[in-house]
């Protein structure tokens, strides 16, 4: 059994607590106060850690920061650009 499971039985999600998903995929659960990385960011946009970079360099995507030389971005920021494009379209 994994360490520190639900009630279910199963290992809680690293994103956190509110439930996002394409139609057809399984729900991300997310924190929106956490602090990611760029594996969560492209985890969460399905997109690979070459595409958050590339963006970057072009302002597009959400905003990040550094924290040291370590990139994080917020997990709202991501999830209200996110929401932006949606809204855009």
């Amino acid at each position: 059994m994994p360490a520190n499971p639900t009630r279910s039985g199963t290992a809680p999600h690293p994103f956190g607590s509110r439930r996002h998903a394409p139609p057809g995929q399984s729900p991300i659960l997310v924190d929106e106060r956490a602090l990611w990385d760029i594996d969560d960011v492209a985890r969460f946009l399905r997109v690979t850690k070459q595409t958050i970079y590339s963006w970057r360099s072009t302002g597009y995507g959400p905003a990040d920061f550094r924290v040291g030389k370590h990139l994080r971005w917020r997990a709202a920021t991501v999830i209200q650009w996110t929401l932006s494009l949606e809204a855009a379209q």
